[in-house]
């Protein structure tokens, strides 16, 4: 059991990892506590019924757990084989709280351990989840720092998510009956302090995406029974019908799409009739705009020579009326002859 199980434990909080494995776990059942530390699991287990076997590295912590475990065995994880320690011991549960994160081959115990559990016997797991928001909030800071207890906690050699300890649990040979989780949320001040001088666009979208129950889901807490033949059998038939169906339907979407692919096609070929179509048309209607552009020159020229001889016409309708005002003066200027001509010209005017 890992570092942070060493204080007591309290039942009535509800959102803790403690109370849901010994729940999950019931009562009057024969456990292997693997990982036990100093018993603080192993302690509440007792007083609910159940036989107690501990498994622990630590010689000191494990003379504490002796103090409440019918039995404690000092091993290392890693390299010890169940059947080294257990021989013909059975089990109705196998505990692993905060322990698998630890080792460097999870997987090959938790398959060894399949062949020590009795008829419905099962195991309980819980592990912290690396992809919590606090750790995604780090890692966007560029940060990723150890500690000394917790998700980052210095002595774990493996991260899980979700998905990750669903699939190891699987490729174990087991079936999650039941994966709950504690949970620990950032504050919306916290994700704005941090989301804000990234530049995010919809901000309000990502603190969402932060508070979603993957994302505060501090640690899983799960429930898994071993696989049988006929289930695995069953599981991977199931896979395969899915897999055929999922091929049935791509090749539909495919068939659809060649379709689709078709009518565009027939639709560009369309589209470039019409578009030659347009260019024929526009080319004409340019033609004719030139035409009209040459006419409106052509009618510019016009008038401007009818308004060039008006101005001259103008100029010399001036010019003839200075003249025959001239002639008049100069009339004017010739005295009359006695009885002559003249004489009679100014007395008819």
């Amino acid at each position: 059991m890992g570092k942070q199980y060493s204080d007591e434990i309290d039942l009535n909080d509800k959102n803790n990892s403690h109370t849901k494995m010994i729940e999950l776990v019931g009562f009057n059942k024969r456990v292997a506590d693997f990982g036990c530390y100093t018993g603080a699991m192993a302690k509440v287990l007792k007083e609910r019924g159940c036989y107690v076997v501990g498994l622990e590295i630590d010689p000191q912590a494990a003379a504490l757990a002796r103090l409440v475990c019918d039995r404690v065995i000092e091993t290392d994880l890693d390299t010890v084989r169940m059947s080294e320690v257990f021989e013909n011991e059975r089990f109705d549960v196998a505990l692993f709280g905060d322990v698998i994160e630890h080792l460097k081959d999870p997987k090959r115990l938790l398959i060894d351990v399949r062949e020590f559990l009795n008829p419905g016997g099962f195991i309980v797991v819980s592990v912290p989840n690396v992809a919590h928001a606090s750790v995604r909030l780090a890692l966007l800071k560029g940060e990723f720092n150890y500690e000394e207890l917790g998700i980052l906690d210095d002595t774990h050699l493996k991260y899980f998510t979700r998905k990750t300890i669903a699939d190891l649990l699987e490729s174990a040979g087991y079936v999650v009956e039941t994966m709950d989780w504690t949970e620990r949320r950032v504050s919306e001040e916290a994700l704005k302090n941090t989301l804000d001088p990234l530049g995010l666009g919809n901000l309000e979208e990502v603190i969402k995406a932060f508070s979603s129950w993957e994302a505060v889901a501090y640690q899983y807490v799960i429930k898994a029974f071993p696989a049988r033949e006929e289930y695995q059998l069953r599981r991977i038939s199931e896979e395969k019908i899915q897999a055929e169906k999922r091929v049935r339907e791509l090749e539909k979407q495919l068939e659809d799409y060649e379709h689709q692919i078709e009518d565009l096609k027939s639709a560009l070929g369309e589209s470039k009739l019409r578009e030659e179509r347009l260019k024929e048309e526009l080319e004409k209607a340019s033609r004719y705009v030139k035409e009209l552009e040459q006419k409106i020159d052509e009618k510019d020229e016009y008038i401007k020579g009818l308004e060039r001889s008006v101005s001259e016409l103008k100029t010399h309708l001036d010019k003839s009326g200075e003249e025959i005002e001239n002639l008049r003066q100069r009339l004017a200027e010739i005295p009359p002859a006695p009885g002559g001509l003249l004489g009679r010209l100014k007395k008819r005017n």
